[in-house]
C-alpha cells in the first residue's frame, strides 16, 4: 500500500513533465528514445482489424496515440492508469483532431483490472511493470483477454545475481539517491522499491507458462551500459 501510494504521488508530481523526463531517462540510460520504445512495442503487437486493445500503465496515452495513427480500422484502445494526472494528460493529448475517436481512458489498478472476463484481444504495458507486483498483473491480464489473444510487453530485464539480498540492496540505494536528487523523495522511494520487482527473462518465461501462455518470445534489447539492466520484449500468445 506504501509503494502504491508513493507511485502515485510521484506520476502525479512528475506528469506535466512525463514524456520529455522519461525520454531524458531512456536516452541516456538505454540509449533510445521514448518513441523508439512505443514504436518497437506497438509494432511488435501485431495489432489487426476489429480488435479491442488495453494498454496498461497507460500514462499519457501515448501508446494508445500511436496506435490511434496508424489508422487500423475498427480497433478501440483503452488506456488503464492508476495516477488521475496522468490520465489528464492523456486526454488533453488525445482530443487533437489527428487521432480516430476510438480512444479510451480509465483509473484504474493493474492489480485488479476493472473489466470483465475475456475482454481484450491484445494486452499491452510498456516500461511499467516494475512498478507493479508482476504476479498479480499477469493473472489480472490472463483473465481479461480473449481465447488466443496476444500480450505484448517492454520492460527492464535483471540477471539472476539482482536477486541476492547484496545486490538489490545497493541498487535501491543508488535508485534511491539517484532519483531524490534528479526529481524528489516521492520518485526516489518508487524507483526504489522497484529494484526488487523486477524479473529475470527467466522468470517471465516460467510465469507465463504457468499462467497457461502459449508461442512466449522473450528478447533482449541490448542497452547503453553493461552495469544498466536490458530492456526485454516479450510476447505471448494466451492458449485458453
Amino acid at each position: 500500500m506504501k509503494e502504491k501510494q508513493a507511485i502515485k504521488e510521484a506520476f502525479t508530481k512528475l506528469a506535466p513533465r512525463y514524456e520529455t523526463v522519461l525520454d531524458y531517462e531512456l536516452r541516456t540510460f538505454w540509449g533510445r528514445s521514448y518513441q523508439e520504445y512505443v514504436n518497437l512495442l506497438v509494432e511488435q503487437s501485431e495489432i489487426s482489424e476489429n480488435q479491442k486493445i488495453l494498454d496498461i500503465a497507460t500514462g499519457t496515452a501515448m501508446i494508445p496515440r500511436n496506435i490511434s495513427l496508424r489508422n487500423i480500422p475498427g480497433i478501440h484502445i483503452t488506456g488503464l492508469d492508476i495516477t488521475e494526472s496522468m490520465l489528464l494528460q492523456g486526454k488533453h493529448a488525445s482530443k487533437i483532431p489527428i487521432y480516430q475517436n476510438n480512444i479510451c481512458l480509465t483509473c484504474g489498478d493493474a492489480m485488479s483490472l476493472p473489466f470483465g472476463a475475456e475482454s481484450f484481444d491484445v494486452i499491452i504495458t510498456g516500461l511499467a511493470s516494475h512498478h507493479m507486483d508482476i504476479s498479480r498483473m499477469l493473472k489480472e491480464i490472463k483473465r481479461t483477454i480473449k481465447k488466443n489473444g496476444r500480450l505484448s510487453m517492454i520492460d527492464a530485464g535483471v540477471p539472476p545475481i539482482w536477486h541476492f539480498p547484496i545486490i538489490s540492496g545497493l541498487f535501491r540505494v543508488i535508485a534511491f539517491v539517484y532519483f531524490l536528487f534528479k526529481e524528489n523523495k516521492a520518485r526516489a522511494r518508487a524507483e526504489a522499491a522497484a529494484v526488487t520487482n523486477v524479473f529475470t527473462a527467466e522468470e517471465w518465461q516460467d510465469a507465463l507458462l504457468e499462467l497457461g501462455f502459449k508461442e512466449i518470445n522473450i528478447e533482449v534489447i541490448p542497452g547503453k551500459y553493461r552495469w544498466i539492466p536490458d530492456a526485454l520484449s516479450i510476447k505471448a500468445v494466451n492458449s485458453f
